[in-house]
């Protein structure tokens, strides 16, 4: 389906772009999703007799005619019955195809062939914050992948090599990517998506490629002009990734601690310079992020502590002979406190309960404050005794979330620190005000780009435009789950008959245009990321316990708008090897639908 502009009757403005589809984020899920939409077609090649794979999907694919696409087949018939690491059906089957026979180790030969036909061209652009790749440019250069260099292959490219890569090798084969298979054209890079809302056309379209055909408008900050953009496109296809949001301590210890794996390398490179007593460093978490650091900071030679609740199932199923340095990590936290390892102390089944900043005149002053010295109290859940450790750096590493805020249109409300307010008629006034100026300090501290480009818009305007929760995903229920909550009287007295002050939990609806902006609320913030879009809709989209919710065969999103798409770790495909299935998903539901008009 090429596109082409030549029977429209509409024009858009200047500002705006029309795009088919417009895809948000530029890691392998970006980009082996716009390898498809630019015009490469997945065939099937003939299956060798001698080759083990399954005998349902074998018996299946015999009966496909010769030369059909894989566009033009009925994909979840053919993952009938399919078992692998995915819960969802046709990555399983497209990893089946591409590298079949792979949990068996066997290296055989993809059985797919890749022809380019521009008549199944569809136009589209590639968002992404930082050039090709995604996040695998935030990983430090000598982590090594946890999948083999075979599984990390994108198509046409065949899979080699059967050792691990480090995340330098995936970054820079995700840059020549896109050089290699010429998608230069598609991608727009260092750019940040701030809103995605759904376009109201001004009448009807007068073609199937017309611009008031388009279903959605995204707007967003191009860092390397430093000029606002926007784009209004049929389709919306999220492929952010999972890992923009890592899971933090409470707020009140979040602050001393670090919780980015590229953040705490440069902190260890700091600490391994100092000239005085060891450094003492604590790393939080059993997975394989925590896993990582605490490596780092055995090759730094530093005092290491380890903080666990439980031992990680991802690291015992890791295979020795594959993964030493993840077994050896394993091997150290089940030993306990009793394991005779040099710098090195597990504290199993422990948390932290406290941290306090030590001021002391004799030791190393650090310009980040993350790197100076504390006192840090855990807690054992078993036995209830507490354990104090003096450390300079606090790596926490408990799993992270993906940042949605462009969905919500909210700008992520869980950087503002509101302090419980007093309903009173008394500090109303006050509270507001504080509250304001909070919100203003939050907004132009992250977004202070996209606010230059527009200035010569009213105030109201981008109050309106930003701060919208409910343009998505319709979630606008702020209330509190005790029934006027706000209108109670203070229940408890003293005894000379003056009312207790009592402090009940109050948050800010910005922008509403109800006149009481401060609504009561006994529950969890309700502008958490994601909320309304995962399976749980209750909860915020988690890539592993509560992905976004989609239809199978397709991958369009079940608590969206129709023609908004996602795949990829957003979707609990957390490994590289099943992504290039959820872009076959997606893009073969766009040709059936653009045929059927």
């Amino acid at each position: 389906m090429k596109d082409s502009m030549k029977t429209c009757q509409h024009s858009l403005s200047d500002d705006i772009v029309y795009k088919e589809v417009v895809i948000i984020g530029n890691g392998p899920s970006g980009m082996v999703t716009s390898f498809m939409l630019a015009g490469n077609v997945p065939y099937l090649k003939q299956v060798p007799e001698d080759l083990p794979i399954d005998e349902m999907l074998r018996a299946r694919l015999s009966h496909l005619q010769p030369g059909k696409n894989l566009y033009e087949t009925d994909l979840i018939e053919l993952a009938e019955g399919l078992e692998g690491r995915s819960q969802n059906p046709i990555p399983l089957l497209m990893d089946n195809l591409l590298r079949p026979c792979a949990d068996l180790g066997i290296q055989a030969d993809s059985l797919i062939e890749w022809k380019f036909d521009i008549e199944k061209q569809i136009d589209h652009i590639v968002l992404g914050r930082g050039p090709p790749g995604g996040a695998w440019h935030t990983f430090p250069p000598s982590v090594r992948t946890l999948s083999p260099g075979a599984w990390l292959a994108l198509p046409p490219h065949a899979a080699a090599g059967a050792g691990r890569l480090s995340a330098r090798a995936v970054a820079k084969y995700c840059r020549r990517y896109v050089h290699a298979c010429g998608l230069q054209r598609y991608f727009r890079n260092n750019v940040l998506v701030t809103r995605v809302s759904v376009f109201r056309p001004s009448g009807p379209p007068c073609a199937s490629a017309c611009p008031l055909n388009a279903a959605f408008s995204v707007y967003g900050y191009d860092a390397s002009c430093g000029r606002a953009f926007r784009y209004v496109c049929r389709r919306v296809v999220l492929a952010a990734g999972a890992g923009d949001r890592p899971n933090t301590l409470e707020p009140r210890l979040a602050p001393h601690a670090s919780h980015a794996l590229h953040h705490i390398e440069r902190a260890l490179h700091v600490l391994a310079n100092y000239t005085g007593a060891p450094p003492g460093v604590l790393v939080v978490g059993s997975g394989v992020s925590a896993a990582d650091a605490v490596c780092l900071a055995r090759r730094a030679r530093l005092r290491l502590h380890h903080a666990h609740r439980a031992r990680a199932d991802a690291l015992a199923r890791l295979a020795p002979q594959a993964y030493p340095d993840y077994c050896q990590v394993y091997k150290m936290m089940c030993d306990g406190p009793a394991g005779n390892h040099p710098n090195y102390t597990s504290h199993p089944e422990h948390i932290i309960v406290d941290i306090t900043p030590i001021d002391n005149q004799n030791t190393q002053e650090y310009e980040d404050s993350a790197l100076r010295l504390k006192r840090v109290t855990l807690l054992n859940l078993v036995t209830n005794e507490t354990t104090t450790i003096t450390v300079n750096l606090i790596a926490v590493l408990i799993g992270s979330k993906p940042d949605l805020f462009f969905l919500q249109t909210n700008f992520n409300l869980d950087c503002i620190d509101i302090k419980c307010l007093k309903c009173t008629e008394e500090t109303k006034h006050a509270a507001k005000r504080k509250i304001e100026d909070t919100q203003r300090q939050c907004f132009l501290k992250n977004h202070w780009y996209y606010l230059k480009s527009v200035l010569g818009q009213s105030i109201q305007s981008c109050k309106s435009r930003y701060l919208n929760y409910t343009e998505i995903n319709g979630n606008s229920d702020t209330k509190c789950i005790v029934p006027d909550c706000n209108k109670r009287e203070k229940e408890n007295t003293v005894e000379n008959g003056m009312k207790e002050d009592k402090d009940w939990s109050c948050e800010i609806i910005p922008y509403s245009e109800i006149e009481n902006k401060i609504k009561c609320t006994c529950q969890q913030n309700p502008y958490s990321s994601g909320i309304g879009f995962g399976i749980d809709p209750k909860k915020p989209v988690d890539g592993r316990s509560n992905p976004i919710a989609i239809d199978k065969s397709t991958h369009e999103l079940l608590n969206g708008p129709k023609g908004l798409y996602a795949l990829g770790p957003l979707t609990a495909d957390n490994f590289v090897r099943f992504i290039p299935g959820g872009a076959l998903a997606i893009v073969a539901s766009i040709h059936k639908e653009s045929k059927s008009e």
